[in-house]
């Protein structure tokens, strides 16, 4: 009688327990976004890189089923993540931002060098902490003043973990989910033979977070590299020796049809 009882309560609470593990791990729930997708839905940023700011806008402008269009105000935008989201389309199943766009390198130097995202999961609200969510790489070569330069990339992106509450300009937001876009990269070089001219190192980090029915709140792109020391051979490179730049995307105000 006591294990038909002990099995009874077991069964009970398996039946009615909350949707979340014990270790508060995410479970699927699909009947809401971080980033809703009606036509014609809109949302403001300020963006600052260094001492300059600008404003920017993104907007739904077409739907097609689950497939989704946003155009940017002005295109191009400062805001990386803008560009990312108005470069091409979205989908949204499953719990899962889907992008097909492209990323600006965004090296000094590196002209029109854009990476390539192909059904790349931009966030998957239902993944948890730590998830690696997509990854994809390849290779560019570029010649800027007489030098060949051999670029290979990877591009990761990372569902992190979620945020409580976040304050962006003043207004406080809770239910937010944290992904992260990762840019590894190489570059390679011919000065009489070849050489390493940017060993692999996480060149652009971006931090995006998303507000529960509200969309991405905050973008923040950290661009950061260092390259090789070739002075003793006396060249004169056509990127600078090094950067470190924060760019920050902050969501002023938003339209939600």
């Amino acid at each position: 009688m006591i294990k038909k009882l002990a099995f009874a309560i077991c069964l009970i609470s398996i039946v009615s327990c909350d949707p979340s593990d014990d270790d508060g791990n995410n479970v699927t729930n699909n009947n809401f976004s971080y980033l809703p997708l009606n036509t014609n839905n809109s949302w403001d940023y300020d963006v600052k890189i260094g001492a300059d700011s600008s404003v920017e806008g993104l907007t739904v402008s077409s739907v097609s089923g689950n497939e989704y269009t946003l155009t940017a105000n002005p295109n191009p935008p400062s805001g990386i993540m803008t560009g990312i989201l108005s470069s091409g389309t979205l989908r949204a199943t499953a719990g899962k931002l889907i992008g097909n766009g492209t990323v600006d390198f965004g090296i000094q130097g590196l002209d029109n060098l854009t990476l390539e995202i192909t059904d790349g999961i931009l966030y998957d609200q239902n993944a948890n902490p730590d998830t690696e969510l997509y990854t994809t790489s390849g290779t560019s070569t570029q010649i800027i003043q007489a030098y060949d330069l051999d670029i290979s990339y990877e591009i990761t992106t990372v569902q992190l973990a979620s945020v409580a509450q976040m304050n962006v300009n003043g207004t406080n937001y809770t239910d937010v989910i944290h992904s992260q876009l990762i840019i590894n990269a190489a570059i390679g070089t011919v000065i009489l033979v070849p050489i390493p001219l940017l060993s692999a190192q996480d060149v652009i980090v971006i931090d995006n977070y998303w507000a529960k029915d509200v969309g991405l709140i905050k973008s923040d792109t950290q661009l950061d590299y260092t390259l090789e020391d070739l002075s003793f051979l006396g060249a004169v490179l056509p990127v600078p020796q090094s950067a470190s730049i924060l760019t920050e995307q902050d969501l002023t105000a938003y339209s939600i049809n």
